[in-house]
């Protein structure tokens, strides 16, 4: 695939041909990171943006690697969307990236958990049910900008936490390369 943004001429189509119907909506994982880790402001990114294909190549391994933080997400509960907004008198184009995380069951962990989260300005990596790992928040970094922590009422209903993360980018999300999935997975840990 030829990937051009910044030629502003569209140079391929989309056949659709062979398996149609082999995706899955959901996520099963995501991983966070601190912005300040990833993207420091001074000295190289802690990862591999490649424009002309806009996928992440390589996430740094070494020595100053940023920790990133794995939260396993509960089956059909999480989500990753993007919103694009286009302003055509103005020449615009902005990406808003919103991951929902669903933590079941409050406790004093998650609770200090979501505070850490919330303080913070993360990057994010989620791993939806087809296997692919997007990056979002990569050039300004995400925001907890919603919390709701609710015991439920009835006996079946949900004890826990929906927290919603979003940012406001020049590029929408990047898919991870094998290569940077494979870095990724060796640097990640729960704590």
């Amino acid at each position: 695939m030829s990937y051009s943004p910044l030629t502003c001429i569209l140079s391929e189509g989309l056949n659709l041909t062979g398996c149609t119907k082999d995706n899955t909506g959901g996520v099963s994982q995501v991983i966070f990171a601190n912005f300040k880790d990833v993207v420091p402001g001074t000295g190289s990114n802690k990862f591999t943006y490649d424009s002309t294909t806009g996928e992440v190549t390589a996430i740094v391994t070494g020595g100053t690697a940023a920790d990133w933080y794995i939260f396993d997400t509960v089956k059909e509960t999480s989500s990753l969307a993007e919103a694009v907004a286009v302003n055509v008198q103005n020449g615009t184009i902005a990406f808003t990236p919103t991951v929902s995380l669903v933590m079941n069951k409050l406790n004093t962990q998650k609770r200090n958990l979501i505070h850490m989260l919330a303080l913070g300005v993360l990057v994010a990596v989620v791993k939806d049910n087809n296997g692919i790992y997007w990056m979002a928040g990569f050039n300004k970094g995400l925001d907890v900008t919603a919390i709701d922590n609710n015991t439920g009422t009835a006996l079946g209903d949900r004890n826990g936490s929906t927290l919603t993360i979003t940012g406001a980018e020049p590029l929408p999300m990047a898919a991870l390369s094998t290569a940077a999935v494979a870095q990724l997975v060796s640097i990640a840990a729960y704590a």
